[in-house]
């Protein structure tokens, strides 16, 4: 097992135990002690339970990258990709779902959690957008990014609570967001040409 597998596996058994205690109650001395691995080789992946959810969001957006096909990138429209990217990072977190919601649980008294959350998914976003070939070097570059977090985060929500087989709601609402942004962007280009 390689360095990434092992902190793919220690992510995950992390995240189970989350969603049994919550994040509360969630230590990384205990996890370190509860999985008989030494504290040290915990730290050296995740030393903070703020690092775990950073090296959480990495780990999801490794898996959509392996998922991503570069000839469909290609050949699809921006809003189609950026589609495409979401869905598959809610279907990599389908199975931290109870976790995730234990999480965001607690972030409504921890705004300093929230705003940690918030800059990883920023992170993705920016990756996303460069990834679905979103920035064109035009002033609305720098609003494509808070637009985009606006949408993501709102589906989120819906995603939390979708337990459609097929996520047919959160799909619903990310198409009809996504197809929103997309009028308004072209409309504001007609506004004022850049």
């Amino acid at each position: 097992m390689n360095s990434l597998e092992t902190e793919h596996k220690l992510i995950n058994n992390a995240f189970k135990k989350i969603e049994k205690f919550g994040w509360d109650d969630f230590n990384i001395e205990k996890f370190s002690k509860d999985e008989k691995i030494p504290l040290e080789k915990v730290n050296f992946f995740f030393s903070t339970k703020t690092i775990l959810l950073k090296k959480f969001s990495k780990m999801i957006d490794h898996k959509v990258e392996l998922n991503l096909s570069i000839q469909d990138i290609n050949s699809s429209t921006i809003k189609d990709n950026l589609f495409e990217l979401i869905m598959l990072r809610f279907e990599e977190m389908q199975i931290y779902k109870n976790s995730l919601k234990m999480i965001i649980r607690s972030t409504k008294d921890k705004p300093i959690l929230l705003t940690q959350i918030s800059k990883n998914i920023f992170n993705t976003l920016d990756f996303y957008l460069e990834v679905a070939r979103g920035y064109d070097k035009s002033i609305l570059d720098v609003f494509k990014k808070n637009i985009l977090f606006l949408i993501y985060s709102y589906c989120f929500n819906v995603w939390l609570n979708d337990s459609s087989r097929d996520l047919s709601k959160t799909m619903s609402e990310l198409d009809r967001l996504l197809s929103l942004a997309e009028k308004f962007l072209r409309k504001f280009k007609e506004i004022l040409p850049i």
